[in-house]
């Protein structure tokens, strides 16, 4: 399974042509031929921001590591914080609970993530409820894909993560007035987590684009 990069920031105003040529002609291509694997990007429609969600993956946290290290990589952040605001940073480790392989790019899709701190002292039931309950249930709804479940390995907003994802917006409300996911949610705030929130993210078109796949 993939170690997730994430990079959140705002773009700073007026600077909105510059950000883009950057991003597209400059950013992509040289962090693509560092090592990072480019597997989207998001806009936050719903939630708390920064607002943009740049997503890579690394093979592990070694390589992760001297990437981020590196002296190109230093010096990439710097222009780009010429441009953007509120630049924050995550690493994400899979929490095993959610089968996949590696973590491949998505195109025109919607996210709906979750975000929380496990109680202490429940982290043995919390795991539990996840396998035996929460997931059957996401699981049975064919509108969505359970697409991950993260641990954060390094800055962040919170402990864990949970990445729901979706082909069409409209599901996502389907979802949330769902009886089932409202009443698994609900005993997940109550009985295993704190600090809950959630957020909407959208794709956005410049990785939505396949020319930069191909440097």
């Amino acid at each position: 399974m993939s170690i997730l990069f994430i990079q959140n920031w705002d773009i700073i105003q007026g600077k909105e042509d510059e950000y883009a040529h950057y991003i597209s002609e400059v950013y992509l291509p040289e962090i693509t031929s560092m090592g990072f694997i480019p597997v989207g990007a998001f806009y936050v429609e719903v939630g708390f921001g920064p607002r943009m969600l740049a997503i890579n993956t690394a093979n592990d946290l070694e390589d992760l590591s001297k990437m981020v290290g590196s002296q190109k990589f230093k010096e990439m952040t710097v222009d780009l914080k010429r441009l953007v605001y509120n630049y924050r940073r995550t690493v994400l480790e899979p929490t095993g609970a959610v089968k996949r392989g590696k973590y491949t790019v998505q195109k025109g899709v919607w996210k709906l993530n979750q975000y929380y701190d496990i109680r202490p002292g429940m982290k043995k039931a919390y795991a539990d409820y996840i396998i035996q309950e929460h997931l059957p249930v996401l699981e049975k709804i064919d509108y969505l894909e359970v697409t991950g479940g993260w641990n954060t390995v390094y800055g962040g907003f919170s402990e864990i993560i949970a990445e729901l994802t979706f082909k069409d917006p409209v599901d996502i409300g389907r979802l949330l007035n769902n009886e089932d996911f409202r009443r698994i949610t609900l005993k997940l705030k109550n009985e295993f987590a704190y600090n809950y929130m959630s957020r909407i993210l959208r794709c956005t078109e410049r990785f939505d684009e396949p020319r930069w796949f191909r440097l």
